[in-house]
């Protein structure tokens, strides 16, 4: 039980940042001597400290409660995004801060030992210290693809050419021979974890019914319904980009013709318009090929948007989400400009009843919604046993 308490206690300040002791205790429904024991207990760990609150005006006559506060740098993890032309790296402190990042670019078709290896390096000068690699106390990676969960093996991931691959064990490989010790490294989908930082930290904070959309070369989507992520008997709930949208459309990585994804991708907006869709820049080409205008702009930019309020229709129609979030990768850097073009189609395509009731809107963790949600992976075995699993 104590066990428990712990871990309740300190997953609430780890998502909520500072609380009282009196928060605490109404919250938890614990008596204020047993929320002290618990408390006492993660600060002789480290993990938290307690302070006086600041000074109020108008505060009541008393004693203050103890403000507990989410020691950052006590327990770090690292958070990696291997995306198709990008690989991206946080150290993510106990609280949610983002201690430090890194981007390096990862060459065409690169095979995963090799995006492992980068992934390797870039680790080694984030946390070039001794002391501060002593406080890691795991990885969480997240890919455009399934994953089998609990084995790290990502079963397929077709933007990035990958088959049945080991990624959890090649990463942990070059983790321990670059940082000198071994560290325990949780995969994820990409959109999975894009929505468990939404709903923790971001736009979908206490909202139970949410469907979260990302990519640039794919797309991907997390969904929570009833306040629960929905995996699918073999993991593949969520794989948005595959609904059809048009049988004779343009052919898709996963074999079919005329996916959701391989009408909106970046491929279906660069050709027209003369742009290089495997370009690391491509958003910031295309917004630039739109602002310029033009009848092959204006046209592809109307067939698009319309492929997307499709797909956009049907995820609406089949999850009846209270909020779809527009995450990481290209849509996140356009839907701006073609959101009033998107928009108005969804709202004829959907079922009459949820008419007037569609809310799309930007994810609020932006381009980060991924990294953090790796992280959150990452410190789930901490947060479930925090005394077992604190840094000495």
């Amino acid at each position: 039980m104590r066990r428990h308490n712990l871990s309740v206690l300190l997953s609430a300040v780890h998502r909520d940042g500072p609380l009282t002791r009196a928060q605490l205790t109404g919250a938890l429904g614990l008596s204020r001597s047993t929320v002290g024991d618990l408390v006492g207990g993660l600060a002789e760990a480290g993990l938290v400290h307690e302070g006086r609150p600041r000074a109020a005006a108008g505060r009541g006559v008393g004693r203050p409660s103890l403000v507990v506060t989410p020691r950052e740098r006590s327990a770090t993890v690292l958070a990696l995004y291997l995306d198709v032309h990008w690989l991206r790296a946080a150290v993510v402190g106990l609280g949610g801060a983002v201690l430090e990042r890194g981007t390096v670019q990862v060459p065409s078709e690169a095979p995963p030992d090799r995006v492992a290896a980068l992934a390797g390096d870039l680790a080694a000068r984030l946390v070039p210290e001794a002391a501060d690699r002593a406080r890691l106390v795991g990885a969480g990676v997240a890919v455009p693809g399934t994953v089998r969960a609990g084995a790290g093996v990502v079963g397929l991931a077709p933007n990035l050419g990958w088959v049945e691959q080991p990624v959890g064990e090649q990463v942990a490989g070059e983790l321990e021979a670059r940082l000198g010790r071994g560290l325990a490294v949780a995969v994820g989908n990409d959109a999975d974890l894009g929505v468990l930082a939404e709903c923790r930290r971001g736009a979908a904070r206490d909202t139970a019914d949410v469907v979260y959309l990302c990519g640039t070369w794919g797309l991907g989507g997390g969904v929570v319904s009833g306040g629960h992520r929905l995996t699918g008997s073999r993991g593949f709930a969520g794989e948005v980009g595959h609904i059809g949208v048009d049988p004779e459309g343009r052919p898709c990585h996963c074999g079919s013709r005329g996916c959701w994804e391989a009408e909106t991708s970046a491929a279906a907006w660069a050709a027209p318009l003369d742009v290089d869709p495997e370009a690391p820049d491509v958003a910031e080409r295309l917004l630039e090929r739109l602002d310029r205008g033009g009848v092959a702009a204006r046209r592809t930019r109307e067939r698009v948007s319309r492929s997307f309020a499709r797909g956009l229709a049907s995820v609406v129609n089949v999850l009846d989400p209270h909020v779809v979030l527009v995450g990481a990768g290209l849509w996140r850097d356009l839907w701006p400009v073609v959101e009033d073009d998107v928009l108005p189609w969804v709202e004829r395509l959907v079922l009459p009843a949820l008419r007037g009731h569609v809310d799309v809107r930007l994810a609020g963790l932006g381009a980060d919604s991924t990294l953090v949600g790796a992280a959150e992976l990452a410190l789930a075995p901490l947060l479930d046993d925090p005394l077992a699993l604190a840094p000495a």
